[in-house]
């Protein structure tokens, strides 16, 4: 059976969730699956090495103009070039003309939600959320098969997408790669110099998107700060420039010593930067799968996440939900957290326990038995 699998932008340096989820399924898929023979659809990139070719397993870089004539012209000829049988479309959007099933990875729908846009947007980001607004619900209704990646995302797909029948939807869970179940203090230490890290830190994973509640946990940490003067704050994925403008907005410039921003950090240092911690806040006000949860979970940090039905499926009692935009009950759970030691290796260990059950095997097994359904 010959599979494709589209994975456009795995050799881009600057590459998304999905895109390393599409690689650690491949990476899976390569050591399980002897049977089939498998083509992965990739744009020419720099980082040609984040995943190699093996006897059953075809890596063709098709080149394009941009992301749309290389989805819907020129992957559609390259399907029926190498004829196959089956293609999965591993990042939310698909060709909509094709002569083959196809199985879409929608991994959330919160592009199609136009209220939660923010001015932070870059040009980029405004294309590509109207492209997906345009071609997925055009493929949702084709597809054989929508692949998402917890029960509450596929609610919310059906509520969408209402002619969508419900079992053409499937929960298929992400795993989270060994390295987080395997790093130690030395690997911290490494990058503790390499970043400058604190030795005591909050970590929050930023972002100017308002659902992200970065600016809440920035302003909850300014009254942490005040009542526990060891503790900093670290941040990715946001600018200092963002930074000081919630800071100048809420009075508490003289905070900012405290709070480390890292604007790029290295995919291999994360679960160091995780291990590091004290906690890992992840006040989300709307979510759909929550890798950077599960990342947390298997390194073993208490997280304080948000009281949403995905993670409560994800992490059951492991971690803290609470109310995502009351930022005093966020202050007061963090210090509440921080300052019980014994609470914290409770709920660690019981989070590394949970993670150890999503694996990129467990989910690369379930993507043949989908695969194989349709010879």
């Amino acid at each position: 059976m010959k599979i494709g699998i589209e994975a456009q932008r795995i050799f881009d340096p600057q590459r998304h969730s999905s895109d390393y989820v599409a690689i650690n399924l491949i990476r899976s898929l390569q050591k399980l699956d002897q049977r089939n023979e498998y083509f992965v659809f990739a744009r020419p990139g720099e980082d040609r090495s984040s995943l190699l070719e093996a006897s059953n397993f075809h890596v063709v870089e098709i080149p394009g103009y941009n992301y749309l004539h290389w989805e819907q012209v020129q992957l559609p000829r390259y399907m029926r070039r190498f004829k196959i049988h089956v293609m999965h479309s591993t990042a939310n959007t698909a060709p909509v003309r094709r002569e083959v099933p196809l199985v879409l990875n929608l991994h959330h729908i919160n592009f199609m939600d136009t209220h939660d846009r923010t001015k932070a947007e870059t040009r980029y980001q405004q294309l590509s959320n109207r492209y997906r607004r345009w071609i997925v619900p055009r493929v949702v209704d084709q597809a054989e098969l929508v692949i998402t990646v917890s029960e509450e995302e596929k609610q919310r797909i059906l509520n969408r997408f209402p002619k969508v029948q419900a079992s053409r939807v499937q929960v298929v869970y992400n795993g989270v790669s060994e390295a987080y179940h395997t790093v130690n203090e030395s690997q911290f230490a490494m990058i503790q110099k390499r970043y400058k890290l604190p030795d005591t830190y909050l970590l929050h994973f930023g972002s100017t998107e308002t659902r992200k509640n970065t600016h809440r946990v920035i302003e909850s940490f300014t009254a942490v700060a005040s009542r526990i003067s060891e503790v900093g704050l670290v941040l990715t994925n946001v600018s200092g420039a963002y930074v000081d403008s919630v800071l100048h907005m809420i009075h508490q410039s003289e905070v900012r010593s405290r709070i480390l921003v890292l604007e790029s950090i290295r995919q291999e240092d994360l679960p160091r930067l995780y291990f590091g911690a004290q906690l890992f806040l992840y006040p989300s006000t709307r979510e759909s799968f929550i890798n950077p949860l599960l990342e947390a979970m298997a390194v073993g940090v208490p997280v304080i996440t948000s009281d949403l039905p995905v993670m409560h499926e994800i992490a059951g009692q492991s971690v803290v939900c609470i109310e995502p935009t009351d930022v005093n009950l966020l202050t007061e759970s963090i210090i509440s957290l921080y300052r019980d030691p014994t609470r914290r290796l409770v709920l660690a260990n019981e989070a590394r326990q949970l993670a150890q059950d999503f694996t990129w095997e467990r989910t690369a097994r379930q993507m043949i038995q989908i695969y194989e359904s349709f010879k």
